[in-house]
């Protein structure tokens, strides 16, 4: 009976402390605790919800439910899961507003339960949109209001989407020591953002004065790396993405993947890798070529999946891998080939990689929350290595100066040397050509005597043929009154129209001497008065004439014209009309059409039945001088004679 006793009390104390040694230890805040900061995760009992069954208020009435938070394992990192604690204030607390703050969990909803009743229910995480969060909170804190003498239930619900193995980093601060420690932090990511922004001008001002290509590689490796360090920061997505952070988020590897492109084109360009590394050059491009097919997978993967532990493990393992390889071949191949401009690029190569080697070691050791000092680092790292890279453009870019002046004053010595040179040579020649200058003055005036006595001569020429042929058309003349015989009488008319065809176009020619052309319409207006005055002195018979007042004819091209429009006149006058003729007529038209003159002559007399060319003397001249003009004619002798010429207006 008296073990029975002792086993019952034993049951009895057991049962009663389970609950206490089941749960974590109460939270308690003094007034000695406001400049403290109290990490909450020893203070955590944790259950598993990943059928989001669970309401606040049924787990904070059956609190058997949770366990100890080193008892708690999530059977996937994406599960939902509720945190408890029981905070408990003192009666001397002055300080009254704290921050419950954490780290980049993406969903957490904070219930406040105060004697037994839902006091308040809150909203956070770095994918809650920006509505859901009250005026005073932010991504990653809550802002809280406790009375001393008071006992508060916290309940958490947590969903961690990006499947990092979640952490439990929650911190209860007061509102001094929360946004003085934020307050440090903000001023060094503020001093090294303006660092950058002065760099990136200064890259850019650069490039647009000297088109130096790597300045524009320096000013896509700020920009990239320098909108990653940003884009992690809860004020990026506030600003850009307040109603979608999780496009805010997708675009954190593709600012990365921008500066790694930056970089590689700067270490391709600056180190002339074509000429000094051609397997890096071609590792580089395909590098680049890799990024631009991974960067969109990566986006791909993360918003279809939400894994975005598994593509941050993998872009730090193939960094890693690059860095490896570039570093190796740098320094076994390519450092000796090097300037000391370039140089530099591969001291801001080891610092690139010493940063990249401190954020893949602490990512690797603290996962998710290293992407609280990420932005620092990497800002840092930024500087360090732009500051390098632009001191060795800089440097190269002398050079290059140095280089263009030493080349530009030997060409200034190569340039006086031949100014010299040329100046002799056009003194030389100068010397020459005022001799050369001399001897065609003295061939001018020898030809101007020549040509002097040239044209004398060919006045002395044309006058004396003139005189001949008025001679021969005088002689004529006067045996024309002597000869009582019709047919000899018809022979020297024939002549002296002849004659006289050639004495007009002789005066037209003396007329313009310099331009050696005749007038057409002048020219035949003459001709047509003259054998008409010869045939037909009363005008009985009409002659029209259509000549162009402004076609002329070449010297050449004018004496066998002359002489088939006196052909053409002197057989019409003679053979085409009788006596009693009714209404006699000639017409003439001479035009240019698509080059080449067109002349018509036609008279409406009684023609001929048949076109004998072997007994006409007339007509066979008039062929034969038609081909002198390298023409042709076309003769319609039905009703009465028509003459088609055409010829070219110039022999």
């Amino acid at each position: 009976m008296r073990l029975s006793t002792s086993f019952r009390f034993l049951v009895w104390i057991t049962l009663f402390s389970l609950p206490l040694i089941c749960h974590a230890e109460t939270l308690w805040l003094s007034k000695d605790d406001w400049k403290k900061t109290i990490e909450l995760k020893p203070f955590f009992n944790a259950v598993n919800d990943p059928l989001n069954s669970y309401s606040a208020l049924s787990l904070a009435r059956q609190t058997d439910n949770f366990v100890p938070l080193d008892q708690f394992h999530l059977a996937e990192p994406d599960d939902t899961f509720w945190l408890e604690t029981t905070l408990n204030t003192a009666d001397d607390l002055d300080e009254t507003h704290f921050y419950l703050s954490f780290h980049h969990l993406t969903f957490v909803d904070l219930y406040i339960i105060k004697d037994g009743e839902l006091e308040a229910h809150r909203k956070a995480g770095a994918f809650q949109k920006k509505t859901e969060l009250l005026p005073n909170d932010n991504r990653f804190s809550f802002n809280l209001l406790l009375a001393p003498s008071s006992t508060y239930q916290l309940l958490l619900k947590v969903k961690h989407t990006k499947k990092y193995p979640p952490n439990f980093d929650f911190v209860l601060q007061s509102t001094y020591t929360y946004l003085s420690n934020n307050h440090t932090l903000d001023v060094i990511n503020i001093w090294l953002q303006g660092a950058i922004a002065i760099l990136l001008f200064y890259a850019c001002l650069s490039w647009l004065i000297s088109r130096y290509r790597p300045f524009l590689w320096v000013v896509l490796f700020l920009l990239g790396i320098g909108l990653y360090s940003i884009s992690l920061q809860p004020f990026f997505i506030d600003f850009a993405f307040p109603m979608h952070p999780e496009t805010g988020w997708l675009l954190v590897l593709v600012f990365l993947h921008l500066g790694i492109i930056g970089f590689y084109l700067l270490l391709i360009d600056f180190l002339e890798t074509k000429k000094n590394a051609p397997k890096l050059y071609q590792y580089g491009h395909y590098s680049i070529k890799a990024l631009f097919i991974f960067s969109p997978l990566c986006i791909i993967h993360n918003s279809l999946t939400s894994n975005y532990y598994l593509t941050s493990q993998i872009n730090l393992y193939l960094s890693l891998f690059h860095l490896t390889y570039i570093g190796s071949y740098i320094s076994l191949v390519l450092w000796r080939k090097l300037d000391a401009s370039q140089r530099f690029m591969i001291y801001g190569v080891l610092v690139f990689a010493l940063g990249v080697i401190v954020l893949v070691g602490s990512a690797l050791l603290y996962k998710e929350e290293s992407f609280t000092y990420v932005p620092v680092i990497s800002k840092a790292t930024i500087l360090l290595i732009t500051i390098l890279f632009l001191m060795g453009i800089n440097q190269k870019v002398r050079q290059q100066e140095q280089e263009k002046i030493a080349v530009l004053e030997q060409l200034n010595k190569v340039h006086t040397e031949q100014h010299s040179l040329i100046e002799r040579k056009v003194e030389q020649r100068t010397a020459e050509l005022k001799s050369m200058n001399g001897k065609l003055k003295e061939q001018k005036t020898e030809l101007m005597h020549k040509t002097a006595s040239i044209n004398t001569l060919m006045d002395e020429l044309n006058h004396r043929v003139k005189n001949n042929l008025q001679i021969l058309y005088s002689l004529s003349s006067l045996q024309l009154s002597r000869t009582p015989n019709e047919k000899d009488t018809e022979v020297l008319n024939t002549i002296r129209g002849r004659i006289k065809a050639m004495i007009l176009v002789n005066n037209h020619l003396n007329i313009d001497k310099e331009k050696q052309a005749v007038q057409l319409a002048s020219l035949v207006r003459e001709i047509k008065q003259h054998i008409q005055y010869i045939y037909d002195p009363l005008n009985n018979i009409q002659i029209e004439v259509d000549v162009s007042e402004d076609l002329q004819f070449h010297a050449d091209m004018s004496l066998p014209f002359g002489l088939i429009l006196t052909e053409l006149f002197t057989n019409t006058f003679k053979h085409a009309f009788t006596p009693d003729y009714v209404h006699p007529s000639i017409t003439l038209l001479i035009h240019l059409k698509e080059g080449r003159v067109q002349f018509i002559y036609k008279d409406n007399g009684k023609g001929s039945e048949k076109l004998n060319t072997d007994a006409s003397m007339g007509i066979s001249l008039v062929r034969n001088l038609v081909r002198q003009l390298n023409g042709n004619v076309v003769i319609d002798h039905h009703a009465g004679f028509t003459y088609l010429f055409t010829f070219p207006n110039s022999k």
